[in-house]
Parts: structure tokens; C-alpha cells; sequence
């Protein structure tokens, strides 16, 4: 389960329109970043107009092919080697926004608008990449190296965001007021944690182990979702944040709250514990049936899903407790202190940015090493 990102879009843009370069040393650079951009905002346009399933791995490798020269404006700017004739403005359709920003472009200054678009793009490609591959491999019932590769996705998807939230965003000093919240780093930390609850909920399926352990990693996803929702509710008017987001984490964290407590009932009973066991399933069996109903499609296909073995195992355990064992069932606030910390099954992996193209210390006669995500791996 993963959220699928809408894929923004861009305005066109000709980068020598902005920028000076008074020694005439990289204007073939800026000629080729201007098409490098040029192709992106095709690929995306491409994308958008795709019904069915989208090639996300030409989305990524189109923007991984632009990110040096990015780059290397960002540096020449910020050492002096290029100027600017006017204020850099781009213009980009967002997918984090509520409704009435998505039905537009948002027109914005400063080249740090353009380097966060940018990265977030590359992230929400490289998720969406690997949530299309979990449900093939779901659909198909296999466990195999495919999904070991869709978190290790999800995993440098993290990193992006995070890269984005820490590094960047600090960078844009003075941002207009004006900038849409896909930009802020609330939300790119926002969508970091996400993907990396994401890549350990693809472990919790891999993972033939002890339910207990189970239930600590679902726990541990469910953490990562309240804080990837604490950071929304911490800005000053979440409500302008897509509310298929918004609802997509509130429900993350009931769904794999309830995943855990499915775990620790199965734990409960293999120990003979059968009082436990019933209480746990039932509070999985309530929040879950309450989830097939949510406003969150994705969410309520899972919990459809999850609830036929969930009410299962309640039939089973209840029946046994109310004709073999006869143990207490515990209050709800006595279940509540039984539930261990979660515990992380990944570290995200740290993103690198490509060394630009073109700038201060770059040697002009060597290629730049980009770095693309999947290289090298079959896909």
C-alpha cells in the first residue's frame, strides 16, 4: 500500500532569458539545460494524458538527466559565475495542493522553487514506480526479488524528500508567502516518512518470522505515519494540503495500528494467552470494518482485504475462549499498555545529488556522473 502522487506539470521556460553570463563560458550549458528542462515538461506532459498504467522509469530518468545541469545553475548562481538578467519565475501544476491550486499552474520566484519541483517530481515518480510494482507482485501472489527492489525505491524516495526538506528548503531565503504547501518542508519530510513506512510495510509481507516481531514492525509503520501527519497538522492551514493526502496518512496510521494488533493477537495465542488474543482481534476487527468505509479508496481496498483473515481469527479465537479457555478479555486501557514500541526494519537511503554539469570545479571535459536510481538494476 502506498499513495499514488499525481505527476505535476511545467510551464515552458528558455533559461537564457534569465541568466547573464557575462564571460560567455556556459552558454552552451544553459542552451542544453533549457532542453534537458524542455524534456521533462514533455515526459510529464506525456504522463498526464497516459490512461493506464505510466512508464514512471522514463519520468525518473528524463528528470535524473536534468538535475545536473540544475545544479550547476544553482551553483554558478550562488558563486557569482552566472547572474541573473531578471527574476527566475517557473510555473508548476501541484499535486500536494487542494483542488483549486491543481487546477493550475503556480507561477513562482527564485531557482529553488524550480530545484524543489524538480526533486519532489523525481520522488513522487520513484514511489509511485515502486507502489506499481507491489501490486503486480500482489496481484500475482509472489513474494520475490521485485519487491525487494520496489523498497529499496521507496528508500531512496525517502532520502529524496528528505534531502528536499533539510537541504534545500533552508536555502530559499525569503520564499514568497504565496508558495504552495508542495514546496514547504513540512511536507517533502512529510512524504520521506511515508516512503520509508512503506518500504517496511513491503518487509512486514517478506518477513517469515515470529508474529511478535511482526507486530513490533507494524507498529513502528503506524509511528511513521502519525508523524508524517503531525507534520501536516503543524502547518498554519493544513487544509490547503490535497485532502486525498491528508486522508491517505490519518487512515495510514489506524490501518497499520490495526496490523499490529492483528500481530500481537496471533502472539497472544500462540502463548496461550487467549484473553489477550480476543481482545486484541477485536479492537483489529472494529477500526478495520470502520476503514472499508473511509473516504481513502486505497485504504478501504486494504482493509477489505486485511478484515476477511481478521474476522477469521476473531470467529476462532472468540469461539475457543467462550467454550475451552474462559479467560478474562482485557479493558481496552489495559490492551493499550500491552502494545510494545515499534521498532524500524529500514534506514531511508541518503540521497546524493548528481555533480552538476557545468560550473565552479567542474572539469568541462568529463561527464557528469548522474547517479540514475535504477541503474543498473533490471526492472
Amino acid at each position: 500500500m502506498s499513495f499514488i502522487y499525481p505527476l505535476p506539470t511545467t510551464g515552458t521556460i528558455s533559461f537564457s532569458d534569465y541568466l547573464l553570463d557575462e564571460d560567455h563560458l556556459y552558454l552552451n550549458e544553459i542552451s542544453e539545460a533549457t532542453a534537458q528542462r524542455g524534456r521533462v515538461r514533455a515526459v510529464l506532459k506525456e504522463a498526464n494524458k497516459t490512461e493506464g498504467p505510466k512508464d514512471y522509469t522514463k519520468v525518473m530518468k528524463t528528470v535524473d538527466d536534468y538535475l545536473p545541469y540544475l545544479f550547476g545553475i544553482v551553483d554558478c548562481l550562488e558563486g557569482g559565475q552566472l547572474k541573473l538578467k531578471k527574476e527566475l519565475e517557473t510555473s508548476w501544476r501541484c499535486t500536494l495542493s487542494d483542488s483549486v491550486l491543481k487546477k493550475k499552474r503556480v507561477v513562482c520566484r527564485g531557482i529553488y522553487y524550480e530545484l524543489i519541483f524538480t526533486l519532489m517530481t523525481y520522488g513522487y515518480a520513484c514511489s509511485n514506480w515502486a507502489s506499481s510494482v507491489i501490486e503486480k507482485q500482489l496481484q500475482k501472489n509472489e513474494i520475490d526479488d521485485k519487491l525487494k527492489q520496489a523498497a529499496d525505491i521507496l528508500r531512496r524516495a525517502s532520502g529524496v524528500f528528505l534531502y528536499i526538506s533539510e537541504k534545500v528548503c533552508p536555502r530559499w531565503i525569503k520564499p514568497p508567502s504565496s508558495r504552495p504547501p508542495d514546496v514547504l518542508p513540512e511536507i517533502s519530510a512529510s512524504a520521506s516518512k511515508i516512503a520509508l513506512a512503506d518500504a517496511s510495510s513491503i518487509a512486514i509481507r517478506m518477513r517469515q518470522t515470529t508474529s511478535s516481531l511482526l507486530a513490533k514492525l507494524a507498529i513502528g509503520v503506524a509511528g511513521d505515519y502519525e508523524m508524517a501527519n503531525g507534520l501536516i497538522k503543524s502547518l498554519k492551514d493544513s487544509t490547503k494540503v490535497c485532502g486525498d493526502f491528508r486522508k491517505y496518512v490519518s487512515y495510514g496510521v489506524l490501518f497499520h495500528q490495526s496490523l499490529g494488533k492483528k500481530f500481537l493477537a496471533k502472539d497472544a495465542y500462540d502463548n496461550q494467552q487467549n484473553g489477550k488474543a480476543v481482545g486484541f482481534i477485536t479492537e483489529s476487527r472494529e477500526v478495520l470494518h470502520l476503514l472499508t468505509k473511509c473516504k481513502s479508496p486505497m485504504i478501504a481496498a486494504h482493509a477489505a482485504q486485511e478484515y476477511l483473515e481478521v474476522n477469521e481469527l476473531y470467529n476462532s479465537y472468540v469461539g475457543i475462549n467462550d467454550t475451552v479457555t474462559f479467560q478474562v478479555v482485557p479493558s481496552k486501557a489495559d490492551l493499550q499498555a500491552l502494545i510494545p514500541g515499534g521498532r524500524t526494519f529500514w534506514e531511508l537511503a541518503k540521497y546524493t545529488p548528481p555533480s552538476p554539469a557545468f560550473g565552479p570545479g567542474v572539469n568541462r571535459t568529463s561527464k557528469s556522473e548522474s547517479g540514475y536510481i535504477l541503474e543498473g538494476q533490471y526492472y
